[in-house]
């Protein structure tokens, strides 16, 4: 899913962030607004809940993706966490 919010001029993807404590892998797949090639800030604050699902990184994150294959679909999945300046 891609949208771009004239307003902001900002481009929304869907990202995939790896659930914890799953006893598999497993993704939940979250809106994200690209900052640049490949680094993304999570959004889904109305979707998080801390007591169903341990996110690898929480909303408001900044992380780098890369493109992944998840069930036959190329898709992007956040792999690391930045520290925003």
């Amino acid at each position: 899913m891609e949208d771009v919010d004239l307003n902001t001029r900002e481009m929304k993807k869907n990202i995939y962030v790896r659930l914890l404590g799953e006893g598999t892998v497993v993704y939940r797949p979250v809106l994200a607004i690209e900052i640049s090639e490949n680094l993304y800030k999570i959004q889904g604050k109305e979707i998080h809940d801390p007591d169903d699902e341990a996110w690898e990184f929480l909303p408001e994150s900044v992380v780098v993706v890369q493109r992944q294959e998840l069930e036959g679909e190329q898709v992007f999945t956040a792999i690391k966490g930045q520290i925003e300046h």
